[in-house]
Protein backbone atom coordinates (compact mmCIF):
# COMPACT_ATOMS: atom_id res chain seq x y z
CA UNK A 1 0.00 0.00 0.00
CA UNK A 2 1.61 3.53 -0.78
CA UNK A 3 0.37 6.85 0.20
CA UNK A 4 1.37 9.96 -1.93
CA UNK A 5 2.15 13.32 -0.60
CA UNK A 6 2.65 16.20 -2.49
CA UNK A 7 4.85 18.48 -0.97
CA UNK A 8 7.27 17.08 -0.72
CA UNK A 9 7.21 14.13 -3.43
CA UNK A 10 7.46 11.54 -1.06
CA UNK A 11 6.08 7.70 -1.57
CA UNK A 12 5.68 6.74 2.27
CA UNK A 13 5.56 3.03 2.92
CA UNK A 14 2.66 1.94 4.79
CA UNK A 15 2.69 -1.37 6.47
CA UNK A 16 -0.56 -3.38 7.73
CA UNK A 17 -0.86 -1.81 11.17
CA UNK A 18 -0.84 1.73 10.04
CA UNK A 19 2.57 3.19 11.17
CA UNK A 20 2.54 5.49 9.70
CA UNK A 21 -1.26 7.19 10.77
CA UNK A 22 0.24 6.32 14.54
CA UNK A 23 2.74 8.82 13.78
CA UNK A 24 0.79 11.35 12.82
CA UNK A 25 -1.15 11.36 15.48
CA UNK A 26 1.17 10.99 17.74
CA UNK A 27 2.53 14.69 16.24
CA UNK A 28 -0.64 15.69 15.92
CA UNK A 29 -0.88 14.95 20.34
CA UNK A 30 2.33 16.69 20.99
CA UNK A 31 2.47 19.88 19.46
CA UNK A 32 -0.98 20.59 17.11
CA UNK A 33 -0.86 20.74 13.51
CA UNK A 34 3.08 21.77 13.08
CA UNK A 35 3.42 18.50 12.59
CA UNK A 36 1.98 17.93 9.30
CA UNK A 37 3.71 21.71 7.83
CA UNK A 38 7.07 20.43 8.42
CA UNK A 39 6.05 16.38 6.86
CA UNK A 40 4.20 18.20 3.88
CA UNK A 41 5.57 21.34 3.84
CA UNK A 42 3.11 24.97 3.35
CA UNK A 43 1.33 25.99 1.85
CA UNK A 44 1.00 23.32 -0.53
CA UNK A 45 -2.43 21.05 0.03
CA UNK A 46 -1.39 17.92 1.79
CA UNK A 47 -2.67 14.92 -0.34
CA UNK A 48 -3.22 11.14 0.42
CA UNK A 49 -4.28 8.88 -1.92
CA UNK A 50 -4.87 5.28 -0.98
CA UNK A 51 -5.11 2.43 -3.66
CA UNK A 52 -6.72 -1.01 -3.29
CA UNK A 53 -4.59 -3.92 -1.81
CA UNK A 54 -4.76 -7.29 -1.28
CA UNK A 55 -5.47 -7.54 2.72
CA UNK A 56 -3.40 -10.23 4.54
CA UNK A 57 -6.76 -12.68 5.98
CA UNK A 58 -5.96 -12.10 9.50
CA UNK A 59 -6.27 -8.42 9.01
CA UNK A 60 -10.07 -7.67 9.85
CA UNK A 61 -11.01 -4.13 10.74
CA UNK A 62 -14.28 -4.54 11.90
CA UNK A 63 -16.40 -7.04 10.72
CA UNK A 64 -15.63 -10.92 9.22
CA UNK A 65 -15.95 -10.86 5.48
CA UNK A 66 -18.62 -13.23 5.79
CA UNK A 67 -21.55 -10.69 7.09
CA UNK A 68 -20.87 -8.22 4.27
CA UNK A 69 -23.77 -7.23 2.81
CA UNK A 70 -25.05 -9.12 -0.82
CA UNK A 71 -26.74 -7.26 -3.11
CA UNK A 72 -29.20 -9.31 -5.10
CA UNK A 73 -30.00 -8.34 -8.83
CA UNK A 74 -33.05 -6.93 -8.32
CA UNK A 75 -32.23 -4.62 -5.54
CA UNK A 76 -29.61 -3.32 -8.24
CA UNK A 77 -30.29 0.50 -9.55
CA UNK A 78 -31.16 0.58 -13.44
CA UNK A 79 -28.14 0.90 -15.47
CA UNK A 80 -27.05 4.18 -16.88
CA UNK A 81 -24.83 5.26 -19.95
CA UNK A 82 -22.24 8.34 -20.35
CA UNK A 83 -21.01 10.02 -17.20
CA UNK A 84 -22.91 8.16 -14.98
CA UNK A 85 -22.53 5.16 -15.98
CA UNK A 86 -21.21 2.37 -13.47
CA UNK A 87 -17.25 1.86 -13.51
CA UNK A 88 -15.25 -0.75 -11.86
CA UNK A 89 -13.51 1.95 -9.92
CA UNK A 90 -14.71 5.43 -8.08
CA UNK A 91 -12.63 8.81 -6.74
CA UNK A 92 -13.81 9.77 -3.51
CA UNK A 93 -11.75 13.63 -1.85
CA UNK A 94 -11.65 14.59 1.35
CA UNK A 95 -11.12 18.15 1.97
CA UNK A 96 -10.86 18.76 5.53
CA UNK A 97 -9.11 21.94 6.92
CA UNK A 98 -5.86 19.75 8.75
CA UNK A 99 -3.53 23.32 9.82
CA UNK A 100 -6.06 24.51 12.43
CA UNK A 101 -4.82 24.72 15.96
CA UNK A 102 -7.65 24.31 19.01
CA UNK A 103 -7.34 27.92 19.41
CA UNK A 104 -8.73 28.95 15.73
CA UNK A 105 -10.41 26.16 15.41
CA UNK A 106 -13.10 27.61 18.51
CA UNK A 107 -13.44 30.66 17.85
CA UNK A 108 -14.14 29.74 14.45
CA UNK A 109 -16.30 26.87 15.23
CA UNK A 110 -18.47 29.50 17.75
CA UNK A 111 -18.57 32.20 14.11
CA UNK A 112 -19.93 29.68 12.24
CA UNK A 113 -22.48 28.30 14.59
CA UNK A 114 -21.22 24.30 13.25
CA UNK A 115 -22.70 22.64 16.09
CA UNK A 116 -20.27 19.60 18.71
CA UNK A 117 -17.30 20.01 16.25
CA UNK A 118 -14.24 20.49 18.55
CA UNK A 119 -10.12 19.87 18.64
CA UNK A 120 -8.70 17.73 15.95
CA UNK A 121 -11.80 16.62 14.51
CA UNK A 122 -10.68 16.63 10.72
CA UNK A 123 -7.71 13.80 11.85
CA UNK A 124 -10.21 11.94 13.48
CA UNK A 125 -12.85 12.09 10.94
CA UNK A 126 -10.01 10.76 8.42
CA UNK A 127 -8.75 8.05 10.54
CA UNK A 128 -12.22 6.78 10.50
CA UNK A 129 -12.43 7.38 6.62
CA UNK A 130 -9.32 5.57 6.29
CA UNK A 131 -10.72 2.25 8.70
CA UNK A 132 -13.65 2.35 5.94
CA UNK A 133 -11.24 2.32 3.04
CA UNK A 134 -10.20 -1.02 4.30
CA UNK A 135 -13.51 -2.49 4.85
CA UNK A 136 -14.40 -1.19 1.49
CA UNK A 137 -11.49 -2.90 -0.06
CA UNK A 138 -12.15 -6.38 1.42
CA UNK A 139 -15.57 -5.86 0.06
CA UNK A 140 -14.46 -5.97 -3.53
CA UNK A 141 -14.91 -2.09 -3.93
CA UNK A 142 -12.63 -0.03 -5.55
CA UNK A 143 -12.42 3.11 -3.91
CA UNK A 144 -9.60 5.66 -4.71
CA UNK A 145 -8.95 8.08 -1.59
CA UNK A 146 -7.70 11.51 -1.88
CA UNK A 147 -7.28 13.79 1.37
CA UNK A 148 -6.65 17.39 0.81
CA UNK A 149 -5.79 20.18 3.56
CA UNK A 150 -7.71 23.33 2.29
CA UNK A 151 -6.36 25.74 5.34
CA UNK A 152 -9.42 26.90 5.69
CA UNK A 153 -8.48 29.45 2.71
CA UNK A 154 -11.12 29.81 -0.18
CA UNK A 155 -8.04 30.42 -2.81
CA UNK A 156 -6.25 27.53 -1.81
CA UNK A 157 -9.77 25.64 -2.09
CA UNK A 158 -10.33 26.85 -5.62
CA UNK A 159 -7.04 25.28 -6.37
CA UNK A 160 -7.49 22.19 -5.18
CA UNK A 161 -10.82 21.75 -6.54
CA UNK A 162 -9.48 23.01 -10.26
CA UNK A 163 -6.26 21.19 -10.07
CA UNK A 164 -6.97 17.56 -8.63
CA UNK A 165 -7.85 14.55 -10.49
CA UNK A 166 -11.66 14.17 -11.62
CA UNK A 167 -13.79 12.70 -8.35
CA UNK A 168 -17.04 11.00 -8.18
CA UNK A 169 -17.65 12.83 -4.67
CA UNK A 170 -15.95 14.96 -2.48
CA UNK A 171 -16.35 14.93 1.11
CA UNK A 172 -16.14 18.17 2.41
CA UNK A 173 -14.86 21.04 2.77
CA UNK A 174 -16.13 22.04 6.43
CA UNK A 175 -17.02 25.56 7.36
CA UNK A 176 -19.90 27.52 5.56
CA UNK A 177 -17.89 29.79 3.15
CA UNK A 178 -15.55 27.55 1.95
CA UNK A 179 -18.87 24.69 1.63
CA UNK A 180 -20.73 27.33 -0.46
CA UNK A 181 -17.23 27.82 -2.57
CA UNK A 182 -17.34 23.98 -2.91
CA UNK A 183 -21.39 23.78 -3.69
CA UNK A 184 -21.62 25.81 -6.67
CA UNK A 185 -18.54 24.38 -8.15
CA UNK A 186 -19.82 21.09 -7.57
CA UNK A 187 -23.39 22.12 -9.29
CA UNK A 188 -21.22 23.92 -12.17
CA UNK A 189 -19.30 20.37 -12.67
CA UNK A 190 -22.02 18.16 -11.94
CA UNK A 191 -20.35 16.40 -9.08
CA UNK A 192 -21.37 15.34 -5.65
CA UNK A 193 -20.37 17.69 -3.09
CA UNK A 194 -20.75 16.16 0.66
CA UNK A 195 -20.85 18.23 3.65
CA UNK A 196 -19.96 16.17 6.68
CA UNK A 197 -20.65 18.63 9.79
CA UNK A 198 -22.32 21.56 8.55
CA UNK A 199 -26.41 22.04 9.81
CA UNK A 200 -26.84 25.31 7.71
CA UNK A 201 -29.51 25.34 5.28
CA UNK A 202 -28.15 28.29 3.41
CA UNK A 203 -25.11 26.92 1.71
CA UNK A 204 -26.54 26.74 -1.46
CA UNK A 205 -30.09 26.97 -3.68
CA UNK A 206 -31.16 24.11 -6.39
CA UNK A 207 -28.93 22.30 -6.37
CA UNK A 208 -29.14 18.41 -6.49
CA UNK A 209 -25.27 17.76 -6.64
CA UNK A 210 -24.69 19.18 -2.51
CA UNK A 211 -25.20 16.53 -0.01
CA UNK A 212 -25.60 18.02 3.84
CA UNK A 213 -24.76 14.42 6.22
CA UNK A 214 -25.63 16.21 9.30
CA UNK A 215 -29.63 17.42 9.15
CA UNK A 216 -30.45 20.88 9.14
CA UNK A 217 -31.44 22.72 12.21
CA UNK A 218 -34.98 22.98 11.12
CA UNK A 219 -35.21 19.24 10.47
CA UNK A 220 -33.40 18.32 13.78
CA UNK A 221 -36.14 20.89 15.76
CA UNK A 222 -38.79 19.17 13.83
CA UNK A 223 -37.92 15.76 14.62
CA UNK A 224 -37.46 16.88 18.36
CA UNK A 225 -41.01 18.30 18.51
CA UNK A 226 -42.25 15.16 17.02
CA UNK A 227 -40.60 13.03 19.33
CA UNK A 228 -41.90 14.68 22.49
CA UNK A 229 -45.80 15.05 20.80
CA UNK A 230 -45.73 11.59 20.88
CA UNK A 231 -43.90 11.08 24.38
CA UNK A 232 -46.58 13.23 25.94
CA UNK A 233 -49.75 14.67 26.03
CA UNK A 234 -51.61 17.72 27.39
CA UNK A 235 -47.89 19.91 26.59
CA UNK A 236 -47.39 23.05 26.95
CA UNK A 237 -44.75 24.51 24.69
CA UNK A 238 -42.15 27.69 25.13
CA UNK A 239 -39.17 28.70 23.31
CA UNK A 240 -36.49 30.56 25.20
CA UNK A 241 -34.25 32.83 23.84
CA UNK A 242 -33.04 36.37 23.69
CA UNK A 243 -34.48 38.48 21.03
CA UNK A 244 -31.86 39.40 18.89
CA UNK A 245 -28.80 37.02 19.75
CA UNK A 246 -30.83 34.04 19.51
CA UNK A 247 -33.30 35.45 16.77
CA UNK A 248 -32.02 33.12 14.07
CA UNK A 249 -32.88 30.00 16.35
CA UNK A 250 -36.10 31.19 17.59
CA UNK A 251 -37.39 31.58 14.10
CA UNK A 252 -36.40 28.26 13.00
CA UNK A 253 -37.68 26.32 16.13
CA UNK A 254 -40.97 28.73 15.61
CA UNK A 255 -41.21 27.44 11.76
CA UNK A 256 -40.51 24.12 12.73
CA UNK A 257 -43.25 23.92 15.56
CA UNK A 258 -46.40 24.17 13.17
CA UNK A 259 -44.69 20.98 10.84
CA UNK A 260 -44.60 18.87 13.31
CA UNK A 261 -47.86 18.69 14.09
CA UNK A 262 -50.09 15.61 13.69
CA UNK A 263 -52.69 16.82 12.34
CA UNK A 264 -55.01 17.31 16.28
CA UNK A 265 -54.82 20.40 18.04
CA UNK A 266 -51.60 22.27 18.97
CA UNK A 267 -51.49 24.90 20.98
CA UNK A 268 -49.80 28.15 20.22
CA UNK A 269 -46.04 28.13 20.74
CA UNK A 270 -45.21 30.43 23.66
CA UNK A 271 -42.21 32.32 22.90
CA UNK A 272 -40.03 34.09 25.85
CA UNK A 273 -37.47 36.46 25.51
CA UNK A 274 -36.40 36.59 29.48
CA UNK A 275 -35.08 33.82 31.75
CA UNK A 276 -36.94 35.91 34.61
CA UNK A 277 -40.19 35.37 32.87
CA UNK A 278 -40.56 32.21 32.53
CA UNK A 279 -42.79 31.02 35.48
CA UNK A 280 -45.36 33.41 33.66
CA UNK A 281 -45.65 30.59 30.95
CA UNK A 282 -45.91 27.79 33.07
CA UNK A 283 -49.16 25.64 33.22
CA UNK A 284 -49.52 23.33 36.43
CA UNK A 285 -51.15 20.72 35.56
CA UNK A 286 -49.87 20.29 32.09
CA UNK A 287 -46.54 18.74 30.57
CA UNK A 288 -44.47 21.96 30.23
CA UNK A 289 -41.62 21.88 27.42
CA UNK A 290 -38.76 24.13 27.10
CA UNK A 291 -36.73 24.24 23.72
CA UNK A 292 -33.20 26.50 25.22
CA UNK A 293 -32.82 28.01 21.72
CA UNK A 294 -29.56 29.30 22.77
CA UNK A 295 -25.76 28.71 22.81
CA UNK A 296 -24.57 31.33 25.21
CA UNK A 297 -23.18 30.28 28.60
CA UNK A 298 -23.94 32.88 30.87
CA UNK A 299 -27.73 32.82 29.18
CA UNK A 300 -27.76 29.28 29.23
CA UNK A 301 -26.32 28.98 32.89
CA UNK A 302 -29.03 31.20 34.40
CA UNK A 303 -32.03 29.79 32.74
CA UNK A 304 -30.96 26.50 33.50
CA UNK A 305 -30.59 27.42 37.33
CA UNK A 306 -33.91 28.87 36.95
CA UNK A 307 -36.02 26.02 35.52
CA UNK A 308 -34.06 23.88 37.81
CA UNK A 309 -35.88 25.74 40.66
CA UNK A 310 -39.17 26.30 38.98
CA UNK A 311 -39.33 22.39 38.18
CA UNK A 312 -40.07 21.57 41.97
CA UNK A 313 -43.72 23.33 41.54
CA UNK A 314 -44.06 22.03 37.77
CA UNK A 315 -44.15 19.28 35.38
CA UNK A 316 -41.26 20.34 33.04
CA UNK A 317 -38.29 19.15 31.06
CA UNK A 318 -36.45 21.12 28.66
CA UNK A 319 -34.09 20.71 25.37
CA UNK A 320 -31.97 22.50 23.75
CA UNK A 321 -28.77 21.64 21.06
CA UNK A 322 -25.54 19.72 21.86
CA UNK A 323 -23.32 23.07 22.10
CA UNK A 324 -25.05 22.55 25.82
CA UNK A 325 -23.15 19.58 26.26
CA UNK A 326 -19.73 20.92 26.22
CA UNK A 327 -20.28 23.91 28.82
CA UNK A 328 -18.37 22.99 31.80
CA UNK A 329 -20.30 25.71 34.35
CA UNK A 330 -23.69 23.05 33.73
CA UNK A 331 -23.75 20.63 36.15
CA UNK A 332 -25.05 17.37 35.45
CA UNK A 333 -28.07 17.98 37.63
CA UNK A 334 -29.15 20.15 35.71
CA UNK A 335 -29.47 17.64 32.93
CA UNK A 336 -30.56 15.04 34.92
CA UNK A 337 -33.93 16.59 36.79
CA UNK A 338 -34.55 18.61 33.70
CA UNK A 339 -34.72 15.15 31.58
CA UNK A 340 -32.89 17.16 28.91
CA UNK A 341 -33.70 16.69 25.72
CA UNK A 342 -31.25 17.19 22.08
CA UNK A 343 -30.92 16.34 18.85
CA UNK A 344 -28.01 14.10 17.15
CA UNK A 345 -27.58 13.82 13.30
CA UNK A 346 -25.32 11.14 13.77
CA UNK A 347 -25.14 8.90 17.08
CA UNK A 348 -24.17 5.43 17.84
CA UNK A 349 -25.23 3.99 20.99
CA UNK A 350 -22.31 3.45 23.33
CA UNK A 351 -23.75 0.20 24.07
CA UNK A 352 -23.74 -1.29 20.42
CA UNK A 353 -21.81 -4.35 19.83
CA UNK A 354 -20.77 -2.93 16.28
CA UNK A 355 -19.97 -0.03 18.59
CA UNK A 356 -17.52 -2.09 20.90
CA UNK A 357 -16.07 -4.40 18.04
CA UNK A 358 -15.14 -1.21 16.17
CA UNK A 359 -13.65 0.54 19.47
CA UNK A 360 -11.91 -2.65 19.67
CA UNK A 361 -10.84 -2.60 15.98
CA UNK A 362 -9.43 0.84 16.19
CA UNK A 363 -7.89 0.76 19.61
CA UNK A 364 -5.50 -2.23 18.05
CA UNK A 365 -4.58 0.50 15.23
CA UNK A 366 -4.33 3.51 16.93
CA UNK A 367 -3.57 2.40 21.11
CA UNK A 368 -6.31 4.98 21.97
CA UNK A 369 -10.71 5.25 21.62
CA UNK A 370 -12.36 6.33 18.94
CA UNK A 371 -14.27 9.63 19.35
CA UNK A 372 -17.63 10.68 17.10
CA UNK A 373 -15.57 12.37 14.59
CA UNK A 374 -13.94 9.09 13.88
CA UNK A 375 -16.98 6.76 13.72
CA UNK A 376 -18.84 9.37 11.18
CA UNK A 377 -15.66 9.36 8.80
CA UNK A 378 -15.84 5.27 9.19
CA UNK A 379 -19.85 5.76 8.51
CA UNK A 380 -19.69 8.22 5.57
CA UNK A 381 -16.94 7.59 3.76
CA UNK A 382 -18.77 3.47 3.88
CA UNK A 383 -22.03 4.68 2.64
CA UNK A 384 -20.24 6.90 -0.31
CA UNK A 385 -18.26 3.78 -0.97
CA UNK A 386 -21.35 1.32 -1.16
CA UNK A 387 -23.56 4.04 -3.06
CA UNK A 388 -20.64 4.12 -5.70
CA UNK A 389 -20.07 0.34 -6.04
CA UNK A 390 -24.18 -0.59 -6.13
CA UNK A 391 -26.04 2.68 -7.28
CA UNK A 392 -23.43 4.06 -9.58
CA UNK A 393 -21.74 7.69 -9.54
CA UNK A 394 -25.15 9.41 -9.51
CA UNK A 395 -25.56 8.97 -6.15
CA UNK A 396 -29.03 9.66 -5.79
CA UNK A 397 -30.16 6.05 -7.85
CA UNK A 398 -28.39 4.94 -4.71
CA UNK A 399 -30.65 6.51 -1.94
CA UNK A 400 -33.21 3.99 -2.09
CA UNK A 401 -30.54 0.74 -1.41
CA UNK A 402 -30.85 -1.14 1.76
CA UNK A 403 -27.66 0.29 4.17
CA UNK A 404 -24.90 -2.70 4.38
CA UNK A 405 -26.11 -3.03 7.80
CA UNK A 406 -23.40 -5.80 8.81
CA UNK A 407 -20.74 -3.25 8.28
CA UNK A 408 -21.98 0.37 9.27
CA UNK A 409 -22.33 1.60 12.93
CA UNK A 410 -25.34 4.02 12.10
CA UNK A 411 -27.92 3.93 8.90
CA UNK A 412 -27.88 7.31 7.04
CA UNK A 413 -31.53 8.37 5.39
CA UNK A 414 -30.97 11.31 2.09
CA UNK A 415 -34.02 12.64 1.13
CA UNK A 416 -34.52 15.76 -0.78
CA UNK A 417 -35.08 19.15 0.71
CA UNK A 418 -37.47 20.63 -1.25
CA UNK A 419 -38.77 24.38 -1.89
CA UNK A 420 -42.11 23.69 -4.25
CA UNK A 421 -41.69 20.29 -5.72
CA UNK A 422 -37.93 21.29 -6.58
CA UNK A 423 -35.27 19.80 -4.70
CA UNK A 424 -32.88 22.45 -2.86
CA UNK A 425 -30.22 19.52 -2.07
CA UNK A 426 -30.28 16.26 0.08
CA UNK A 427 -30.15 16.03 3.82
CA UNK A 428 -29.76 13.29 6.05
CA UNK A 429 -33.08 12.84 7.43
CA UNK A 430 -32.10 10.51 10.50
CA UNK A 431 -32.00 12.30 13.50
CA UNK A 432 -31.78 10.65 17.10
CA UNK A 433 -33.49 12.22 19.62
CA UNK A 434 -31.60 11.62 22.80
CA UNK A 435 -32.81 12.15 26.59
CA UNK A 436 -30.90 12.29 29.57
CA UNK A 437 -31.76 9.59 32.13
CA UNK A 438 -29.95 7.86 34.73
CA UNK A 439 -27.26 9.70 33.98
CA UNK A 440 -26.89 8.75 30.74
CA UNK A 441 -28.84 9.28 27.04
CA UNK A 442 -31.35 7.35 25.48
CA UNK A 443 -32.73 7.42 22.36
CA UNK A 444 -36.72 8.26 22.19
CA UNK A 445 -37.24 8.15 18.94
CA UNK A 446 -37.86 5.31 16.46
Amino acid sequence: MLFTASAPNHLLPLNGNKTWLLAIVLGITMSSCGFLQQLFGDPTPVVVEKEPEEVDSTDVVVVPKDTMPVIKEKEQTPSKTGKWAKKDSYTLSLILPFHLDETELRTLLGQENITGMQNLASLEFYEGSMMAADVLERMGIRLKINVYDDYRDESKLMDILTTMPKSDVVVGPVFTKELAVAAEWGLENETFVVSPFSPSSNITRENPFFIMANSTLHTQMTALIKAVDKEKDNLNWIVVGRPEADSMLIATFEAAYPLAGNGSYRPSLKVVNSTDNIQDFLIKGKNNFIFLASIDELFVNATMRKVSLLSDQYDLEIGGLPPLLDMESLSLDYFEKLKFHYPASYWVNPLSPKRNSFKDAFKEIYNSAPTDYTMLGYDLTLYMGYLLQYGGPYLPEGFRLPAPAGDMLYRYEFAPRSIESETDFFENKNVSILRFDNYRFERIND
